[in-house]
């Protein structure tokens, strides 16, 4: 059968909106990311509450735990996670280098920037104490990029530290046991090791605030939009409970991350969960990111950094009544 001008154009949009329509019915099951950097997401897997939200589609939700938003990454990319937590900053990087992913929603922002830690009692005490010393980081990590921003920023490169990579975790105990001299991560080990080892913070960069959040395959949010709006009805549900029941929140995030009570109240006061929705302001702070990964050589040379962040940045997935704008 063939079709020409007019005909053809209107019979291949029937044909692609038919296939639309067959993809979007077919979702039986939405993988999803908890992370216990992220307590709001744990509530919300604890208390079944994403399920609750997804049940009238009748999707199965299958909770995927996330272990740094370098693996987060890896599973949006491979497509064996639908919903992730990570860092902006990664949101960036990985839809730079290729990964059709949106930022659609703020489990928490972060007005102080990643962390650089050292040991209670330390001998540095500038950035530029730490040429010749071993620094850990999760390669890939918001965290990763503000050391080697911040290395830059005091005269120094990756190049004159030893970079150890080390999950977030494992950073702080080599910190805490004197494998390294400094780590550069983020909650809850930046409040374990501030109240558990006297820890204290070396140097945050504020020009690099930025925090975690949701992103959402392109897939997944153009075949699935009720579905994706349900599943951060679910995370917002369990944000919004936190902000109503404080101390409730706390106690259910010590137990369910297995961190103290002193642990998960650092945790939980110093993330600012009261804004999830996305603002104009948000494209500003990424465009540093951005600027900062092009000049580590992260990224291609000529990539567009504002049209990536255009690109990743989506404003409208949640706009819940009453958010700031």
């Amino acid at each position: 059968m063939k079709f020409t001008g007019l005909k053809a154009l209107a019979t291949v949009s029937a044909l692609l909106l038919t296939a639309h329509a067959a993809a979007a019915e077919e979702l039986k099951q939405i993988t999803v990311a908890w992370s216990k950097i992220v307590p709001e997401t744990v509530l919300a897997k604890e208390r079944g509450w994403v399920e609750e939200a997804v049940a009238p589609y009748e999707v199965e939700v299958k909770w995927v735990e996330s272990l740094g938003s370098n693996k987060t990454v890896e599973f949006l990319r491979g497509e064996s996670l639908d919903v992730g937590t990570l860092s902006l900053a990664s949101a960036f990087l990985a839809r730079a280098n290729g990964t059709p992913i949106r930022y659609v929603y703020w489990t928490a922002r972060d007005a102080t920037g990643a962390p650089l830690l050292v040991a209670k009692d330390s001998e540095i005490t500038s950035y530029e104490d730490l040429k010749g010393k071993k620094i850990a980081a999760t390669p890939g990590t918001g965290p990763h990029v503000a050391l080697l921003a911040g290395l830059k920023k005091h005269g120094l490169s990756e190049t004159d530290v030893e970079v150890v990579s080390l999950p977030h975790s494992q950073g702080r105990l080599a910190l805490a046991t004197g494998r390294v001299d400094a780590w550069s991560g983020l909650e809850p080990d930046w409040s374990i090791a501030e109240i558990e080892t006297g820890a204290t913070v070396l140097y945050a960069d504020p020009e690099l605030a930025g925090g975690g959040g949701i992103a959402i395959r392109d897939d997944i949010l153009e075949d699935h939009p009720e579905i994706v709006a349900a599943v951060l009805s679910g995370y917002d549900r369990a944000r919004q409970y936190t902000l109503d029941n404080l101390d409730a929140s706390i106690e259910d995030f010590a137990k369910t991350s297995g961190v103290s009570l002193e642990v998960a109240a650092s945790v939980v006061r110093r993330n600012d969960i009261t804004r999830p929705a996305l603002i104009p302001e948000d494209r500003q702070a990424l465009i540093n990111w951005g600027n900062i990964y092009n000049d580590l050589g992260s990224i291609p040379a000529d990539t567009d950094v504002a049209a990536v962040v255009d690109a990743v940045l989506d404003y409208d997935v949640f706009r819940p009544e009453g958010s700031q704008r």
